[in-house]
């Protein structure tokens, strides 16, 4: 009697790569299995008012996911040896091992960069497509932090950098003017913030100067 093997028969499947985190829990900034797609009810009613929020909390959480991977970057770059005796930080309760913070550090990024992506993904589906000309600017910005969340967060530092330098070459109040009032104004063509400077300078109003009648507003 004749052996005949049976044909192998292919079956159209799903193939997801999950990492494995070998139920570590210091790795909790990985959400673990989520599921690959929705099953949406069409009838239900979205309320497209609030596309507007969820555009502002996107941009919100790129903004930290930005900030959240700057200070990870520096904070690697810390050795332990220069801010630190003990390879801890903190004090009154409040101490960790600078160990343990690079792994908190690397879980958030990790965290908020899974947030972004699928708050993105929410937005940009076809039931939100009616949305406002200021929800459609909102994600417009956030669109450009995606871009490169680092770099947008270095530049933000950067010029809040160039402000406290400014402030600091404040002299003696009752003779030195005070630096420019500076103010913030986002920009339409480059899509990032920037800083207006008013040339006009300002004095601070103390009781020598009322009694001189120098005060400048």
């Amino acid at each position: 009697m004749s052996y005949t093997p049976k044909k192998m028969r292919k079956t159209a499947g799903e193939v997801r790569f999950i990492k494995d985190n070998n139920n570590d829990g210091s790795q909790w900034g990985w959400s673990g299995m989520p599921p690959s797609q929705r099953t949406l009810i069409e009838e239900h009613d979205f309320n497209y008012r609030a596309s507007k929020d969820l555009a502002k909390v996107l941009r919100a959480t790129l903004s930290s996911l930005g900030h959240a991977m700057s200070a990870y970057t520096t904070f690697t770059k810390l050795k332990s040896r220069d801010v630190s005796p003990d390879g801890s930080l903190g004090g009154k309760g409040y101490i960790q091992e600078i160990k343990h913070m690079r792994k908190q550090y690397m879980n958030i990024v990790e965290a908020l960069s899974a947030m972004t992506d699928t708050l993105y993904d929410e937005i940009k589906a076809p039931h939100w497509s009616q949305k406002s000309r200021d929800t459609e600017t909102i994600v417009e910005q956030a669109e450009a932090i995606k871009e490169d969340p680092e770099q947008w967060a270095d530049e933000q530092n950067e010029q809040m950098d160039d402000v406290a330098e400014i402030q600091n070459h404040v002299g003696d109040p009752d003779t030195q003017p005070l630096p420019p009032k500076i103010e913030w104004k986002w920009n339409e063509t480059t899509n990032k913030a920037v800083p207006i400077i008013s040339e006009k300078p300002t004095m601070k109003r103390t009781a020598s100067l009322r009694r001189n009648r120098r005060t400048w507003y």
